[in-house]
């Protein structure tokens, strides 16, 4: 399937296709995120400043008593349906994130930082960053990075650093799920050279209020696979957060717009195909 630009921001997941597709033909869309309950956790230790506008929201949260190892079979076996190799259980716990509903995480080996203190700044010199493909890469004052009091961490939204990498030894870790300006991402990718899914879906616009979603859903993996881990409140720092809308319309303003003749009865069958809540007052 081609997911052109104009719907890229929810169709590059399994999750906003499925939805797309349940609406095209009239199917019933599960949706999955009222199966992932928020799950509360002892005191966050956590602290998240964001120094620039070009990160929109931030959630954090640290999970503590973690045991790397092998994913379950059925996680393998989704990444590998779809050309991902398997690392280990909590990459790609957020790997699957991030093609199951679109939302791009990452996860920070919380002992490698210089405290639990996390930064999101645009850099005011050059500086540089190990990658976790071992790329050396030099970065201009300007991009956005995710840092802790002493050293880059990541470069924000595009690709993960080496310096707090999770490996065999990590028991605490600290989850990311965020959301960063689309415009900021694109320039930094492409002049770095590094295209990765995660810079894919950021520059095309991703709502921050999945986010939300996507700390949930993340949590719950992770609970399914380290079932004794220790986890604090979520942190979540955002900047401007969403007001929900009521848009109202009339038939004839609708008709106007496509240059078709729609009737009520065809625009109300689309709201319920897409799981639109709507009241209808005549016309």
């Amino acid at each position: 399937i081609k997911v052109l630009p104009d719907r890229a921001h929810d169709c590059q997941s399994h999750y906003g296709m499925a939805k797309e597709i349940a609406g095209l033909l009239g199917l019933t869309f599960k949706d999955s995120s009222q199966y992932f309950k928020p799950i509360e956790g002892s005191a966050a230790n956590l602290k998240i400043d964001i120094q620039t506008g070009l990160c929109r929201r931030y959630m954090g949260r640290i999970i503590r008593g973690v045991k790397i190892g092998p994913s379950p079979d059925w996680v393998k076996n989704y990444l590998e349906s779809i050309g991902q190799r398997s690392i280990n259980n909590i990459v790609d716990a957020t790997n699957l994130i991030m093609y199951d509903i679109g939302q791009p995480t990452h996860a920070f080996d919380a002992k490698k930082l210089a405290s639990e203190h996390i930064i999101v700044k645009a850099l005011d010199t050059g500086s540089s960053i190990t990658t976790l493909s071992d790329e050396v890469k030099t970065l201009n004052p300007g991009e956005m990075v995710i840092s802790d009091e002493l050293n880059i961490l990541a470069i924000a939204g595009v690709k993960g650093g080496k310096h707090a990498e999770v490996d065999a030894d990590t028991t605490d870790i600290v989850i990311e799920v965020a959301n960063f300006d689309p415009v900021s991402v694109r320039k930094t990718a492409r002049r770095l050279n590094i295209l990765t899914d995660s810079a894919k879906r950021f520059e095309n616009d991703l709502s921050p209020e999945l986010a939300g979603f996507g700390m949930k859903e993340l949590t719950g993996l992770i609970v399914e696979m380290c079932p004794d881990a220790i986890f604090e409140d979520v942190v979540d720092v955002y900047q401007s957060p969403q007001e929900k809308h009521e848009l109202a319309f009339d038939v004839s303003e609708v008709g106007k717009k496509i240059d078709a003749n729609i009737s009520a009865d065809e625009i109300e069958n689309i709201l319920k195909r897409y799981a639109f809540e709507y009241t209808k007052d005549g016309e």
